[in-house]
């Protein structure tokens, strides 16, 4: 957790009307995590064979997972309809704790609160004057990199105007990406070499004064490579299922590619030089503030089965030519 001792005690420097002259405030900030990421990965990869790709997987998820705080964006939205920007401030975190002081007047705010936004390589804040607009938005890209940050997110009213007693503010964030790590098992085909793993149909932004995504235009997310065995990669949330989507297919039946609300590629090469791609389907929902940990076992074919898990698509292309990601692109 991160404090900000926000001081709403003096007027407003530009502002000589004495109404505008509030009272103390202190905004706790707390970063929370939905998941249990380190727990999960030794619970899902607990084999002393596992072992080493569970510690590489740990490593790389940490930077994401761990709930810390790099820069801060806040943003005061006036509550008297106008919806329009009044206070703005960013800072450097840098660390779980931080105290400082922010001079704003006393008024009835929507508080918006960004986290680890400044240094994303591959999404934005954008309509930022109005806080029914302001969005984070992911670039627009033909292939995109693994996200670089955790973004966390939050919003709250605070209703300062006609109250004379110090405040507390206690404002909990929640990271809005998620993350898909792919696991090779140890006693599949080894004459196939995995080289790359895509991750297709998750969103394109995230509107936060209503926290809803958005998937316009959803862009393949390519992945990183943990080590041989496994690639994990950041990207935003997929769709959530439809009511009417979720009784058609009947329990334990594996999803149709159309029927999928998020894909993953695998692509890996063979001994005659051809590429063999694995497109995986699945058909419930990847959430904000999770990772998703997928057990596969090469064939000697080069295609990847999913280990305990029925209800995953699978689709098959063999000598598959580059290019063809281009289709890959939904929405």
């Amino acid at each position: 957790m991160f404090i900000i001792a926000v001081a709403t005690a003096g007027c407003h420097l530009i502002d000589d009307d004495l109404t505008v002259c509030g009272v103390d405030a202190l905004i706790n900030y707390e970063l929370r995590l939905v998941t249990e990421v380190q727990l999960q990965i030794e619970e899902k990869l607990s084999s002393d064979i596992d072992k080493p790709v569970a510690d590489a997987l740990k490593a790389w998820s940490a930077p994401y997972y761990s709930g810390s705080a790099h820069d801060l964006d806040m943003s005061f939205f006036s509550l008297d309809g106008t919806d329009e920007l009044l206070e703005h401030k960013s800072d450097i975190i840098n660390a779980n704790q931080k105290s400082y002081t922010l001079f704003i007047p006393r008024k009835d705010y929507r508080h918006v609160a960004v986290v680890n936004i400044a240094d994303n390589k591959n999404v934005r804040l954008e309509g930022g004057e109005y806080a029914s607009s302001m969005r984070i938005v992911q670039r627009n890209a033909d292939t995109l990199d693994s996200h670089n940050t955790a973004v966390y997110a939050a919003r709250m009213p605070m209703y300062m105007a006609d109250v004379d007693t110090n405040l507390t503010f206690n404002v909990r964030l929640y990271m809005v990406n998620c993350g898909v790590a792919l696991v090779l098992t140890a006693d599949g085909s080894t004459i196939p070499t995995m080289r790359d793993m895509v991750l297709t149909g998750t969103a394109t932004g995230f509107g936060l004064n209503d926290s809803t995504f958005t998937y316009d235009k959803s862009r393949p997310i390519r992945a990183e490579k943990v080590m041989d065995r496994c690639y994990a990669v950041l990207a935003l949330p997929s769709p959530e299922p439809q009511p009417a989507a979720c009784g058609q297919r009947k329990a334990g039946q594996a999803a149709m590619a159309d029927d999928a609300l998020w894909k993953v590629q695998v692509f890996t090469d063979m001994p005659d030089g051809t590429v063999t791609e694995t497109e995986l389907s699945f058909p419930y929902a990847l959430r904000a503030g999770s990772l998703e940990i997928i057990k596969v076992q090469m064939n000697d074919d080069g295609s990847v089965s999913v280990v305990g898990n029925a209800e995953v698509g699978v689709t098959v292309t063999l000598d598959w030519k580059e290019g063809n990601t281009q289709e890959l692109i939904t929405g």
